[in-house]
């Protein structure tokens, strides 16, 4: 009687198991198989401008000896804001990072996919990126000119970007 239960046992043990390896390389395969046919979709969709992908981060970031490392780092959707190079003397920003009255020409705009990924079309020359947010539209890299978060598209050229939404991040 008792083999037979222990026999019982292993079958049923064996069936959860490989039944759980099986769906996990599955969900693994598919969710491989979808991330490739965005990063190769975007690749095919443009041969010049800027493909990229917006990242939230918030709380505390600092590091900790009881906490693991962790980036805490995920992308989002937003709506990117394209204008012509902007120079931090020609908005109006509160705290640094949120600009409002910007007076440079509004490119275009593109929406991020659900993982925050983008891609647009652009002709060469130098651009200033923003993304919506509830105060204004954010954008907190300046180069050595004070130009906001630039980005050059070069002829033929695909630009890569991380945008990083970071303003309730504490560091």
């Amino acid at each position: 009687m008792g083999k037979l239960l222990l026999i019982g046992l292993s079958l049923l043990l064996t069936v959860c198991n490989g039944t759980q390896g099986t769906s996990g390389q599955e969900s693994e395969g598919q969710e491989a198989q979808q991330e490739s046919k965005t990063q190769t979709g975007q690749q095919m969709q443009i041969k010049q401008g800027i493909q990229g992908q917006i990242l939230w981060e918030a709380g505390n970031q600092m590091p900790s000896p009881d906490a693991p490392t962790s980036s805490g780092r995920r992308g989002v959707e937003r709506t990117v804001y394209i204008y012509e190079l902007t120079n931090s003397l020609q908005t109006t920003s509160k705290d640094g990072v949120f600009h409002t009255a910007i007076q440079t020409k509004l490119v275009t705009q593109v929406k991020t996919d659900g993982s925050g990924n983008f891609a647009v079309r652009l002709e060469p020359g130098r651009y200033s990126l923003f993304t919506k947010e509830e105060d204004g539209l954010f954008a907190n890299l300046l180069d050595g000119d004070m130009n906001i978060f630039p980005v050059e598209v070069k002829e033929g050229e695909v630009t890569e970007v991380e945008f990083l939404v970071n303003y309730n991040a504490f560091y």
